[in-house]
């Protein structure tokens, strides 16, 4: 089918009665097109032609575009909307009591292989009620004096080795680490690949922290400045909600 690419791209006008944002009739079937094809990319790719965002957003953010997608079964989770906090907080919790070895008694008794496996399974598992790709989990000696990890930017978690034992405190504070710099790879995804994120101010508050004030890494700027930038509070509020649903 041929279509209108000024239609499609929203920049003609709609008709009459519609209202200013309101899909045509051209872009319904545009879409509608991609739908039946059962191609997730596919149809993101129309749908973000037609919204312009950069980078793109949720492909079901917006309410007619929504109403379109119906029950969205077989569409890429990474394409969609997250959940919020609270939810996400929630089902990551009760995700952690059904991974075997993620419970502190099971922990004591895994080798080091076996408790990176388990880190990686709360990764992913994460990552998918989050609506993002998961990272790849490492384990590597970087030391005491270091930290219990961090997340590089390139879809890799880094676990620091030195602290993988059978202490509750370690054991805590990976837990804690997991979910934390599994929290910087979702801010990760949606500053640069798509905003998933269901608050528009949350991403605001990451974006002015990434991009306009640079990340503020403590051994340059102090403690201070690293605790309380936003990037490094939502990570921590939610490892923290996370971990404390779980253990209490």
């Amino acid at each position: 089918m041929n279509y209108d690419l000024e239609n499609i791209e929203g920049t003609s006008q709609p008709s009459e009665g519609t209202g200013k944002d309101r899909l045509s009739d051209v872009q319904c079937s545009y879409i509608n097109e991609a739908l039946e094809t059962d191609d997730s990319t596919f149809l993101a790719d129309r749908i973000d032609e037609i919204t312009g965002d950069i980078p793109p957003k949720a492909i079901d953010s917006n309410p007619e575009i929504n109403a379109l997608l119906g029950d969205k079964e077989g569409i890429d989770k990474t394409l969609l909307e997250a959940p919020n906090d609270i939810e996400q907080a929630r089902e990551a919790s009760e995700m952690l009591r059904n991974i075997e070895g993620a419970d502190f008694k099971t922990w004591q008794s895994l080798s080091i292989e076996e408790r990176a496996d388990v880190l990686q399974e709360i990764e992913s598992n994460i990552a998918e009620i989050a609506h993002r790709p998961d990272a790849s989990v490492e384990l590597r000696s970087l030391g005491r004096d270091a930290s219990y990890g961090y997340y590089d930017n390139n879809g890799h978690i880094v676990i620091n080795q030195d602290f993988i034992d059978a202490s509750y405190e370690n054991y805590r504070e990976c837990l804690d680490t997991i979910v934390h710099e599994g929290r910087h790879a979702y801010q990760d995804y949606n500053l640069n690949v798509r905003q998933v994120h269901p608050s528009a101010g949350d991403i605001t508050n990451w974006r002015i922290n990434e991009f306009n004030l640079s990340y503020q890494d403590y051994k340059t700027y102090g403690m201070e400045r690293y605790w309380m930038q936003p990037l490094e509070a939502d990570a921590r509020k939610f490892a923290e909600d996370v971990v404390t649903r779980f253990l209490g």
